[in-house]
């Protein structure tokens, strides 16, 4: 799930990283200091495009970090997923068998979250609007309840004292040591308490909103908070949120101490407020707890974790600790509001840019809609784009329309930033207002003063409390090399990519249960769902980035770098150009040039019986599928603005979008599932919805004329959409399928799917389901199921283990032997160059002795026999090798030799596939044979 967009998004709901003491227990098992030594990287590691190394790949599942880390510590594994709590950073430097990573800016964030669907103490959120209530609730009982919360915890006290300062208080949904981003001044967010001073501007340091005093124990209740960044009775943010909730209609007034008064118990008692806090993440279960006592210190006099009043102890607050597995917030209805929760100690990662959180986590166009809730019914907020969904990114059901409007502009404004934009001088408080906002071309708002203001606007309503953003190191075995960190991930999934790609391990890795050499990474938590429809957390996008690919990658060094990657290449073209007529309102298509040798890793429609046969490969149709069944089911956010699909060839396919903006690109990019084995419906002379998709595809493949192709998208299309989804081209020039209906099989999409168990695991990427001879399940989960319980683990295979590296397609097709043989082959992605090279090529098949302008050909891994001395006669096998990689530059649109990603190897690098080392020209020479160790580039 390199991809940056997954099906559902790469805006992940489980990360927390636990940067905080751990458990007494553990203080015996792990390394402390105790010599001088520290081992620790200095440097990122370089990552390499190409992979796996290592033939197996097994995630194995603990109950927490704590007992991940004693994993490490005993070498049970080898990649922890998770960053080390300050207090073991030392030990584990000091220990000469475990690598220390640098220290990396996360890429997440963690926050305090609202059900805005839900009533709070017989307030009805309104999903974020203001309400008429139920007296004695006020119209704005909503915001002013969670501006209360807003008081309730010292972020910067919090971060001192939880988190030993290696974190960065955020009062704005993004992380900010990853996204450079303008954020607003917080200091009238406040109405009831305006701030004023110094630290009242633009840019202001988090911890600054709803802020007004240092947190102390106060005096005056029954007792004192548990938590140092508790606020206490009598104390400035204490006596704030008493105001609050007292402007809330919740009470009438507050005694000395600003304990309530006048206590609304009738209308409290009958909608308790649930705190629902991660108990498998340390500071997350710590800042749940100070938020149950702090309201319930406000309702009772008391700090307690949870309280009530007539004898019952939750119904005024009911304080639920859980496990991620248990949070039921992630899991929405089809055409209902699910009120199964009301608060919720969160957090993000892969947050790449702004709008990974400000527009895909929170613009109302991402909730599970229905038209009750939308703006084209009365009272309606959310908007009517918002489509019915088992597993939307906007859970919390924020629905703000100016909120929408903001986003919606910065997401697709025409400039990023321009002068008249946001600067730190300026102010927005009680003393004046100097921001200024600045403009595109187009008279609209810059990306960056769109994204100000729908900060601002989301600020002041405290949609959610933002806590802070880590400061990460992670760890790992020292026998290991090629260790790729991810720059804001780490190790943590879908960050491990290039790990479980790049590493190695010289002495020998441990052969797991399988049989096969393996890696080991520890999983904190487990997977919930493997399936593309639903995952939603971290553990859940490792799984599914492991057996599925997308058109494009990132650079693990620079994280919001795209890079093609199932795709020689992505053409934006506007809609006049595109030589038919887009839907209304298109106003431009992404054109995907597809790679010819991508292939499904399960057995080929001709050898249906042969497990590991070389399967059917991936076309343009497979794309269109995927898209279109995302959409049409509200998952994969980025896909928001695509007004349909037209398949040109099977290898070219144009996403057509009505709105283009800075990172559309990026976020098109979308998990590629197999259609044969997704659709329902299938008409045709087969027995099976499967064959007759592959009977099409086949046929279009073999077309050799565009009257031919269009009558096999004919067949084809009804497999991926209904007809009437579908507008035909006139002139026979094909189909456009928009996304507002899929031909996927409904029983697949829904939450109780689960695609190990059906056998149904099966992908185009670098690692295959495979157990005892089956491929897809569900024997590569230890409980046969997506959820393998604390102890049991995910074990799957290289793609293309038992291969010869470069010998056969049946392997993935960034493998190392793969790279190996591109990189020989001269290709460089330019066609023109490519085209000359292959005509020079041409010109020496079967000419003896070889000529000197093809010796490059005569040798190396794709003319094994040959050397210097002695060139190996050209033929047929070379000629297709060349072919096959016309028009592929591997790290487009970088170049490697002159040009290269960031951190990316040397190029030509030395390669790693299995037990086979791949070495170039410049280490290996060319006066051996490849066959006997030459080099591969000869």
């Amino acid at each position: 799930m390199r991809n940056i967009s997954s099906a559902k998004l790469l805006i992940i709901f489980a990360i927390a990283f636990s940067l905080t003491t751990l458990a007494p227990s553990l203080a015996g098992t792990l390394p402390r200091v105790n010599v001088a030594r520290a081992d620790s990287l200095t440097s990122h590691v370089p990552w390499y495009p190409a992979g796996p190394v290592t033939d197996s790949l097994t995630y194995s599942i603990f109950a927490d970090e704590t007992a991940e880390f004693q994993g490490l510590a005993a070498h049970t594994i080898d990649f922890t997923d998770w960053p080390l709590s300050p207090d073991l950073v030392a030990g584990f430097q000091a220990d000469p068998t475990i690598w220390v990573s640098q220290t990396i800016p996360d890429t997440g964030y963690f926050e305090l979250q609202f059900h805005m669907g839900n009533n709070f103490w017989g307030c009805q959120f309104n999903y974020g609007n203001p309400a008429t209530q139920t007296a004695p609730l006020t119209t704005n009982c909503g915001m002013n309840i969670r501006q209360a919360f807003a008081h309730g915890l010292d972020k910067n006290r919090f971060i001192t004292t939880e988190l030993q300062g290696l974190a960065t208080p955020i009062d704005n949904p993004v992380p900010p040591p990853s996204i450079d981003l303008n954020t607003p001044d917080p200091c009238a967010w406040d109405p009831l308490f305006p701030q004023t001073g110094s630290a009242c501007h633009v840019n202001a340091l988090g911890g600054t909103a709803y802020h007004l005093a240092t947190a102390a124990a106060g005096s005056g209740c029954t007792n004192t908070p548990g938590f140092q960044y508790t606020p206490g009775c009598g104390q400035p943010d204490f006596c704030a949120a008493a105001d609050h909730l007292i402007a809330a209609g919740l009470a009438t007034g507050k005694g000395a101490n600003c304990a309530l008064t006048g206590v609304q118990l009738a209308t409290i008692n009958a909608h308790p407020v649930q705190l629902f806090v991660r108990s498998d993440n340390t500071p997350r279960l710590h800042a749940g707890q100070s938020y149950a006592q702090f309201l319930c210190a406000l309702f009772t006099g008391t700090f307690s974790t949870g309280c009530g009043s007539g004898g019952s102890t939750n119904n005024i607050v009911n304080y639920t600790p859980g496990p991620i597995t248990s949070f039921p917030g992630f899991t929405t209805n089809i055409g209902s509001t699910a009120l199964t929760w009301w608060v919720y100690t969160a957090g993000f990662g892969n947050v790449l840019t702004a709008d990974s959180s400000l527009y895909f986590g929170y613009n109302s166009q991402f909730v599970s809609g229905y038209p009750a809730i939308e703006t084209s019914s009365p009272g309606g907020h959310c908007s009517t784009s918002a489509l019915a969904s088992f597993a939307p990114g906007n859970y919390m059901y924020v629905c703000n329309q100016s909120y929408d409007t903001l986003t919606t502009n910065a997401e697709f404004a025409a400039c990023t930033s321009v002068t008249g934009d946001p600067v730190t001088s300026q102010i927005n408080n009680t003393a004046g207002n100097t921001v200024t906002f600045g403009t595109c071309s187009d008279g609209r708002l810059s990306q960056a003063s769109a994204f100000y203001q729908s900060q601002y606007v989301y600020g002041k309503n405290a949609y959610t409390i933002p806590w802070w953003s880590g400061q990460n190191l992670f760890a790992y075995q020292h026998s290991w090399d090629r260790g790729a960190l991810n720059a804001g991930d780490g190790f943590t999934p879908p960050g491990n990519f290039f790990t479980t790609l790049d590493a190695r391990n010289p002495t020998g890795a441990t052969i797991c249960g399988n049989g096969f050499a393996c890696i080991r990474q520890g999983y904190k938590q487990s997977s919930g769902s493997a399936n593309p429809f639903i995952g939603n957390t971290v553990w859940d996008a490792g799984v599914i980035g492991s057996i599925y690919d997308g058109p494009g990658a990132t650079n693990p060094d620079v994280p919001s770098s795209y890079m093609e990657w199932m795709t020689l290449g992505t053409a934006q073209i506007p809609a006049a150009q595109l030589g038919y007529a887009p839907p209304a309102g298109t106003v431009a298509g992404f054109r995907y040039q597809l790679r010819h040798d991508i292939f499904w890793q399960f057995a080929s429609s001709s050898t249906p019986s042969v497990p590991g046969s070389l399967g059917d490969p991936v076309t343009a149709w497979d794309i269109a599928f995927s898209y279109i069944a995302y959409r049409a089911n509200g998952v994969a956010g980025g896909l928001a603005p695509m007004t349909g699909i037209h398949v040109v060839s099977p290898s070219q396919i144009d996403i057509l979008v009505n709105a283009v903006g800075p990172n559309t690109k990026l976020f098109l990019s979308n998990t590629v599932i197999p259609a044969r084995s997704w659709t329902a419906t299938c008409p045709g002379t087969l027995s099976t919805a499967a064959a007759n998709w592959d009977a099409y595809a086949n046929q279009g493949l073999s077309a050799t004329s565009p009257a031919a192709f269009h009558a096999a998208d004919n067949s084809i299309t009804p497999c991926i959409a209904p007809s009437g989804s579908v507008d035909v081209l006139s002139g026979g020039a094909g189909n456009i399928i928009r996304p507002t209906g899929s031909s996927v099989d409904s029983a697949k999409v829904a939450p109780s799917y689960d695609v190990d168990t059906a056998a149904n695991l099966i992908g185009s990427g670098p690692w295959v389901c495979a157990s005892s001879g089956t491929i897809g399940g569900p024997g590569c989960s230890s409980s046969g199921n997506s959820a393998p319980p604390t102890g049991g683990s995910w074990t799957f295979v290289r793609y293309g283990q038992g291969q010869t590296p470069g010998a056969s397609l049946k392997t993935y097709f960034r493998s190392s032997g793969n790279l190996a043989l591109w990189v020989w082959s001269q290709n460089t992605g330019d066609f023109a160059h490519d085209g000359q090279l292959f005509s020079i090529l041409a010109s020496c098949v079967n000419v003896t002795p070889v000529p000197t302008k093809c010796n490059g050909w005569s040798m190396g891994i794709g003319n094994g026999a040959g050397t210097n001395a002695s060139p190996a006669t050209i033929t047929s096998t070379q000629v297709s090798i060349v072919f096959r990689f016309q028009g592929v530059n591997w790290v487009s649109p970088f170049d490697w030799r002159a040009l290269p990603p960031q951190n990316i190897g040397t190029f030509p690098p030395v390669l790693y596939e299995g037990t086979a080392t791949l070495n170039p020209s410049s280490v290996a020479g060319c006066t051996t044979p490849y066959s006997s160790g030459g080099g591969y580039d000869c």
